[in-house]
């Protein structure tokens, strides 16, 4: 684990045109952890409401079930990110575009 406290997602986006333009975002992980943590709460008091037993007439599964275990997924998932060691997670140049996202 991390002696700083939290990880970084770092963007990097640099585009070659007639100007040069280069961007950086850090955004730190435990932010989007917490808006999964309350996003996944309203959807489980919201699941409490609705029936998980499909109908049968209707097209379309039931979403909020479906959206509440693809928020369930994507915090394992971002816990994984935030391991022990910093990475890039993408990088990508091409000629005019270069994309560097790393998890510091």
């Amino acid at each position: 684990m991390s002696i700083r406290g939290w990880r970084f997602l770092w963007i990097k986006l640099r585009i070659e045109n007639r100007r040069f333009i280069r961007m950086s975002f850090p955004i730190p992980l435990y932010i989007f952890q917490e808006l999964l943590d309350c996003f996944q709460d309203l959807l489980t008091a919201t699941c409490f409401l609705i029936p998980k037993v499909p109908d049968p007439s209707s097209s379309a599964p039931n979403t909020i079930h479906s959206v509440k275990e693809l928020v369930i997924m994507s915090k394992k998932l971002l816990d994984t990110l935030a391991g022990d060691e910093p990475y890039d997670l993408v990088d990508i140049a091409t000629d005019e575009v270069k994309v560097l996202i790393k998890i510091r």
